[in-house]
């Protein structure tokens, strides 16, 4: 037995552990393994500078929650590049070398395609397998490209689940990854789906402190970098419009259903209302050219500084 087929026998029964202690899916976690791993090999790559982590991935490299699962990484780059020359990029970090984690990414089984979900956004999906001695990992990694990101990404230590080497990668600020979420709330209206985005904004102004300052300058950028011009009334996706939809209500409990989500109220409505209280007096603040000179606390809200 070589030490790649040792290595994946050891891991493969630490996560089967670890599943049942956490109570979460053995699929799950295997998942979570490979991309922290991939993220690891990037990390250790000539491409390190070039990309910066995003979504459901930042939330758990930021530590705050490792509640809602994903299956995707999410990266953004500041200048954008071919089909070809990203699928590249995936072949040449598959076969980087890290100290032995079990682990094989198959460049050959990388394919990239266009992405354009949602709105009028371009990037690029790229696809391929990973695995675990006879654990099959689906890969997916999509990239967008020109995002504003405010204030500076971070280089952050992701946190990995079992022990071994960490990724060190730029990361998305919080107050960017809000601004790109209530920047498409706006944009998508009625035909907005993505209750994750509901999800992670309502989860992160329950646990975490924002200068409204850096959050008004974010949500300023975005909306300036995606054309998209400020709403003058609160947006569809804030109101009794969107809240007391059926088919919104369905999607919600949906959501929480398929991510196994209990720390977040099942009415839409409170959701809804909580993150109007918590966006809508920036967005006025813009309209008024005002700064916004206030700290939101998880526990209180908006408060003046001291």
């Amino acid at each position: 037995m070589d030490d790649k087929t040792r290595m994946a026998k050891s891991v493969h029964a630490r996560l089967l552990n670890k599943a049942r202690e956490s109570g979460r899916p053995f699929m799950e976690l295997l998942q979570y393994y490979g991309m922290e791993k991939f993220l690891l090999r990037m990390s250790e790559s000539d491409y390190a500078k070039e990309f910066i982590l995003k979504g459901a991935l930042l939330l758990r490299s930021t530590g705050i929650s490792e509640i809602r699962p994903t299956r995707d990484i999410d990266l953004s780059r500041e200048t954008a590049q071919s089909i070809e020359q990203l699928e590249q990029m995936a072949r040449n970090c598959c076969q980087v070398k890290v100290e032995e984690d079990g682990l094989l990414f198959d460049p050959d089984t990388v394919a990239g395609e266009e992405i354009r979900e949602d709105q009028a956004y371009k990037g690029v999906r790229i696809k391929f397998l990973g695995k675990l001695g006879n654990a099959r990992i689906p890969m997916q990694i999509d990239i967008g490209f020109g995002d504003v990101v405010s204030p500076s990404p971070l280089w952050v230590e992701y946190p990995v689940l079992l022990e071994g080497e960490s990724p060190n990668l730029l990361s998305y600020t919080l107050e960017s990854a809000i601004a790109e979420k209530y920047q498409a709330m706006v944009y998508l209206d009625m035909a907005n789906s993505r209750m994750k985005d509901f999800y992670d904004i309502w989860y992160l102004m329950h646990n975490q402190s924002f200068e409204g300052s850096a959050l008004q300058k974010a949500i300023e950028l975005t909306f300036q970098r995606r054309k998209t011009k400020l709403p003058e009334e609160p947006p569809t996706a804030l109101t009794e419009d969107f809240y007391s939809d059926e088919g919104k209500k369905a999607q919600w409990k949906a959501f929480r259903k398929k991510a196994d989500i209990t720390d977040v109220p099942e009415d839409l409505r409170t959701v809804i209302k909580d993150i109007s209280g918590f966006l809508w007096p920036i967005n006025e603040n813009l309209n008024k050219e005002d700064e916004m000179n206030f700290i939101w606390e998880s526990e209180n809200g908006w408060g003046k500084r001291d």
